[in-house]
């Protein structure tokens, strides 16, 4: 009896919790944009403390709370962020890497913002992506004129432009991917460091320096390479906008590469933590010189080399 006393207290706690981190986030336009990346951790550290059913009720009883804060539409926000945060804690209490939960995280972020997506056009009429896409053609429409009352538009300025865009429409997929992993990334390392200070055991990254891409990534980048080489494959495609996107994602990829292999050197040379931060910043501003190092790295390794070099 005692033990469920300490559990529904718990979970009053953490229901509590969830509901004002759900109000701050949709009343508080500046405190909201931060204390939106916590909404899961209430359900997380229940779930480290409890078991999954408990932990389940937990989750239904915070989103029907959800109801009454926000009205219908703050319910889809609650869920994806409840059924984030029971996956996180579930998760770590299988035991698994950091790894597999970030993999699963961004999954489970992915399939919801799909399905948010999908429900936003097919309930509400509204088209994310079409708005999207008509704010950037504002945008140009504005800058062209703002230019030629100014100053004048450069030689093909038009034509620049609409590549720039249609580009950009092209691969809106990649980035949309690229960034719902990142917020996965962003969400897991702040709430697992909560947990952490509160006495959690939670799981570790390797270090970002040891990052290493698979050989498949290189040979996938070098077929899709050979494909526009000798294939022709006009805009707007389909197999355009696969080989577009995959080669935003793998680029995004050994930029990472790239900047792990700095890390790494530094690191190998004892220099202090500044070093790193300051080439960070210069990897990402030469991004194309970053992501070939990550090619090169990927491919021959070599940081091998840079340890063979150390030890002579």
């Amino acid at each position: 009896m005692q033990d469920n006393a300490k559990k529904i207290t718990y979970g009053a706690m953490m229901i509590a919790l969830f509901a004002i981190l759900l109000a701050v986030s949709l009343y508080t336009p500046f405190l909201g944009s931060v204390t939106m990346f916590f909404i899961p951790l209430p359900i997380i550290l229940y779930r480290l403390k409890h078991d999954r059913t408990s932990s389940l009720l937990m989750l239904a009883t915070g989103v029907m709370l959800s109801l009454l804060i926000g009205g219908i539409l703050l319910v889809p926000f609650a869920f994806v962020h409840g059924i984030l945060g029971f996956i996180i804690g579930e998760t770590i209490m299988m035991g698994k890497t950091k790894l597999y939960i970030f993999m699963t995280s961004g999954l489970t972020l992915l399939i919801a913002a799909m399905g948010v997506y999908v429900g936003s056009v097919l309930f509400f009429g509204f088209n994310m992506i079409a708005e999207l896409m008509t704010f950037m053609e504002d945008t140009k429409e504005r800058m062209t004129s703002i230019m030629s009352k100014y100053g004048g538009l450069p030689d093909n300025y038009d034509e620049v432009v609409t590549s720039t865009f249609q580009m950009y429409e092209y691969t809106m997929p990649s980035i949309f991917i690229i960034s719902i992993f990142m917020l996965a990334f962003i969400i897991l390392t702040l709430n697992l460091g909560v947990a952490k200070r509160l006495g959690f055991e939670v799981p570790k990254f390797p270090p970002f320096r040891e990052m290493k891409l698979p050989i498949i990534s290189l040979i996938l980048y070098g077929a899709i390479l050979l494909i526009t080489l000798f294939a022709a494959v006009k805009p707007g495609t389909n197999i355009y906008l696969t080989i577009v996107n995959a080669t935003t994602v793998l680029r995004f990829l050994f930029l990472l590469q790239g900047v792990s292999l700095i890390h790494y050197y530094i690191n190998e040379m004892k220099l202090p933590k500044v070093a790193t931060v300051v080439a960070t910043i210069f990897a990402l501003m030469f991004a194309p010189i970053t992501t070939m190092l990550g090619i090169l790295d990927t491919g021959v390794y070599i940081r091998a080399w840079l340890k063979k070099d150390k030890s002579k």
